[in-house]
């Protein structure tokens, strides 16, 4: 079937002149943009003189691990070295702690001696670290031979415990108060035991940064030249050209907030602009109609649920009962088995002519509760009217013993006290089991016989249940 021309009269027009579309606009905008393209040069070339200096500092510091493990087997001629595939030297291999009384006297060498041999050659200091029996590690010496109040401290952020230690390390790590770039000789027994590590340093973090801070410096200045620029420049253009993006967002989100009394503007324009403003009243009104719908089905909801339900305890009312009760009627062919118990409050109207309707509502409120506490999810509760109510019970394997618990439990439960603005309330229940299909094969009779089981329950003496038996009647209130 064709579509109507009133509709089709509506829409844009598929094919827009190429300077009303966005994209247009935005490429317009865009070449302009390129002659700040020379910012893409200057990063790149900043990021490779960083990636150049970290490679130098690495090969350095390797160098420096080289040039120390030299030394220190051209004095300690007891230890041997460990490399990788490459030759780099990573483990110092040692019976004993390299610098320890014993080999100074065998050497006679100090180790702040053999640490000034090495740092003559790397230009840096070098320290020398032996591990505690504590398990920390600790200065033994430093080429310099650096006076301090305190000795200093090695940490490396990569280290998760001291044992990472036995592993050789190249990169920043923190010797007493300052950073350096440092590399990490450890010292192990033939057998992997870490006995200490030889600390390279090839210097300190600021001055390793300075030449790339002063570069930074140089290239923010420029950088904040371009901005100002290039902010004053798109500031003027986005004012022109996408004003009305934020107010399209701004009823977008409107709508996201269920606010659609406003209509949507810039749908009379002939460009994306308008193409977007249409779409989005379209959509406001959609949710409009929604949430109408929404209403509807609500209130709907909401009689379906007054109309099934007690509005104070908010239990199923006699209408759904009657409703379960049928269903639960229907599965006798099954072969279903279940129990039907009415029970009412004792000495409720008491409470009601002495405290007020206010404490009665209360009591059945958290009566309700009570019971619905005891029951399993086979079983329904429901309110039948002032202090009456009603369950469905359903059986598992025998009708009589499960009716006495529940019903026990119920008489049990509902003889506890109740409080109602700090006074103490004391009421009881009477209830009385029908049980199907033994005592009815329909509602009326299963409704009648329980009723009639209530009725002696009341005549025995209240506050207790009794079961239906043949011959009960409403005259006598006991079997005939």
């Amino acid at each position: 079937m064709p579509e109507p021309q009133h509709r089709s009269a509506s829409l844009p027009s598929a094919r827009l002149r190429w300077h009303h579309t966005l994209v247009g606009k935005v490429v317009m905008f865009m070449l302009m943009g390129v002659l700040f393209a020379y910012l893409t040069g200057a990063l790149s070339g900043f990021f490779m003189v960083e990636r150049g200096a970290r490679e130098q500092w690495l090969r350095e510091a390797q160098v420096n691990a080289q040039i120390v493990s030299a030394t220190i087997r051209r004095i300690y001629t007891s230890v041997a070295v460990q490399t990788d595939g490459t030759g780099q030297v990573t483990h110092i291999i040692s019976q004993r702690p390299i610098g320890d009384e014993e080999s100074v006297l065998e050497t006679g060498f100090s180790p702040i001696d053999v640490l000034a041999l090495a740092s003559a050659q790397t230009r840096n200091n070098v320290w020398l670290f032996t591990k505690t029996s504590e398990g920390s590690l600790t200065v033994v010496a430093d080429a310099l031979n650096t006076p301090s109040d305190s000795p200093a401290n090695l940490a490396v952020d990569t280290w998760q415990t001291k044992a990472d230690a036995v592993d050789f390390y190249v990169g920043f790590a923190s010797i007493g108060n300052e950073e350096h770039f440092i590399s990490s000789l450890p010292i192990v027994t033939p057998d992997g035991q870490l006995l200490g590590v030889l600390v390279a340093t090839i210097g300190q973090k600021d001055g390793l940064y300075q030449m790339r801070n002063d570069l930074i410096s140089k290239a923010f200045v420029a950088l904040l030249v371009v901005l100002v620029a290039t902010a004053l420049l798109v500031t003027i253009l986005m004012r022109q050209l996408f004003t009305p993006v934020p107010i399209l967002i701004r009823s977008l989100t409107e709508i996201a907030k269920n606010q659609t009394a406003d209509s949507t503007p810039y749908t009379d324009r002939n460009d994306e602009i308008g193409r977007m403003a249409k779409a989005i009243d379209a959509l406001r009104k959609k949710v409009i109609e929604r949430e109408h719908l929404l209403e509807v089905k609500d209130e709907a909801l909401r009689f379906q649920h007054l109309a099934h339900h007690d509005e104070l305890t908010k239990l199923p009312n006699r209408v759904q009962l009657n409703n379960a009760l049928k269903t639960a009627v229907h599965s006798l062919l099954q072969g279903d088995v279940f129990n039907v118990m009415l029970f009412d409050l004792d000495h409720f109207k008491a409470v009601n002519d002495s405290l007020g309707h206010a404490a009665g509502d209360a009591l059945l409120v958290e009566v309700s509760q009570r019971v619905q506490r005891l029951l399993t999810d086979n079983d329904l509760v429901a309110r039948l009217g002032g202090d009456e109510f009603a369950i469905i019970q359903g059986v598992v394997r025998s009708a009589a013993s499960e009716a006495k618990v529940l019903a026990e439990a119920i008489v049990s439960t509902l003889r506890e006290p109740y409080q109602f603005n700090n006074q103490e309330i004391n009421i009881g229940v009477s209830v009385g089991i029908a049980t199907a299909p033994a005592d009815g094969r329909n509602s009326h009779d299963l409704l009648r016989h329980a009723d009639l089981a209530l009725y002696a329950a009341k005549a025995q003496g209240r506050d207790r249940y009794m079961l239906y038996a043949a011959g009960m009647t409403m005259g006598s209130g006991i079997i005939e």
